[in-house]
């Protein structure tokens, strides 16, 4: 809403209308999604393209994404679980990273769905002194509860859904972040 205001007031009228009907489309999505436990992984991605335009609104050309795809079809998977751990990764990673900033969201269909996020910011120990420069010290409220619904997806498709994080280096030098994402999934011949 800030870089849509942004606009407004630069008088960028057309973009910033463009944008606008991309929020509400966002917003609609989400209302629409969170009724729902399982939605086709097309739409998810749909909701995930938005939401990173959106971003890439704020954070300008010097953000790129990329989502990878592989053609994975005929499967629901459950809605709203992916966009918070986008949303770690720009806040907490690339946000304070100097230059260009990449995400890279790649989605891979083995005996279970895979969500591999890639970042190229700061790491999760810079983005710690960061946060405590600044005297911030609250939990992350969308990771605890992307956990406990992991756990709870666990518990009702007995299944270990789980995500792993992991710091990226180059010479000891971070260079970014990697979550790997289990993801429970039911494929479209066997819904209800």
């Amino acid at each position: 809403l800030n870089s849509i205001q942004d606009l407004i007031i630069k008088n960028k009228k057309e973009t910033s209308y463009d944008y606008i009907v991309m929020f509400a489309e966002l917003v609609r999505s989400s209302l629409n999604n969170s009724n729902n436990d399982f939605i086709p992984i097309e739409e998810e991605i749909e909701f995930l393209e938005v939401y990173l335009k959106l971003e890439k609104l704020r954070f300008g050309e010097e953000f790129n994404y990329e989502i990878v795809f592989n053609e994975i079809e005929d499967i629901f998977i459950p809605s709203l679980i992916i966009q918070p751990f986008l949303e770690n990764a720009l806040l907490h990673g690339l946000m304070h990273k100097k230059g260009d900033k990449k995400l890279t969201i790649e989605f891979k269909l083995e005996k279970e769905l895979l969500c591999i996020i890639t970042d190229n910011g700061v790491g999760r120990e810079e983005a710690k002194r960061i946060k405590e420069r600044r005297g911030v010290s609250h939990e992350s409220f969308a990771m605890n509860a992307i956990e406990e619904r992991l756990n709870l997806l666990s518990e009702r498709f007995d299944f270990d859904y789980k995500f792993e994080i992991e710091d990226l280096y180059s010479y000891d030098i971070p260079k970014g972040t990697q979550i790997t994402l289990s993801i429970p999934f039911e494929n479209e011949y066997y819904q209800d």
